[in-house]
């Protein structure tokens, strides 16, 4: 005899499981847990850093507003002294004097205009009645004059009185030519070089 057997248990009959099961809630809020501590922990160290950098901010910036504060002090004190400045500006109008006065004495074309007009006032100064002048030139050292003379012992006595002059006493008259013109005067040309210490 045949046996025949019925499944009654259906599919849809049997019981699924739950996706939340105590097991796996109790993981899930345990790995929150640690990520939230994990997370909690770094926040913290992070504030701590944080904290620490701005402490040294702070400590660098008082320690620069103090450095300002002495060094605008030292500033403020530190002002001229009235005295050593009225000396500075003594010493600078001195040395532009003395910078005037070089550039004076060391200009050619000044110093022979003054040498020149030095020597025209001597020789007004030491005019002879019977001497009349030409002639006269003047080029560094080499003095020469040229004129006429009513007679011939006049124009020694001219040169004498060169002894007390202070631009022309220092040169020696080496060359001296006399000769009568038409008019029975003397014409004269004397030259002259400067003294030297072998020549007396």
């Amino acid at each position: 005899m045949a046996k025949y057997s019925i499944n009654l248990l259906q599919p849809e009959l049997i019981a699924k499981q739950p996706t939340l099961t105590l097991a796996r809630v109790v993981s899930l809020w345990v790995f929150v847990f640690i990520a939230m501590l994990l997370w909690l922990t770094w926040s913290h160290y992070q504030l701590n850093d944080s904290k620490k950098q701005v402490a040294k901010s702070t400590l660098a910036k008082e320690a620069l507003v103090t450095q300002q504060m002495t060094l605008e002090s030292q500033v403020a004190s530190n002002k001229a002294d009235t005295a050593l400045v009225e000396q500075l500006a003594t010493v600078k109008l001195l040395f532009k004097n003395k910078q005037l006065l070089h550039q004076q004495l060391t200009d050619t074309s000044s110093t022979h205009a003054a040498g020149f007009s030095a020597a025209m006032t001597e020789l007004s100064q030491y005019h002879h009645r019977d001497i009349s002048l030409k002639q006269v030139t003047i080029s560094g050292d080499y003095i020469r004059f040229s004129g006429v003379a009513n007679t011939p012992e006049s124009v020694p006595l001219w040169l004498a009185a060169f002894e007390q002059s202070t631009f022309l006493s220092g040169h020696v008259f080496s060359h001296f030519t006399l000769q009568e013109n038409d008019q029975k005067l003397t014409e004269f040309v004397i030259s002259s070089r400067q003294q030297t210490g072998k020549e007396q």
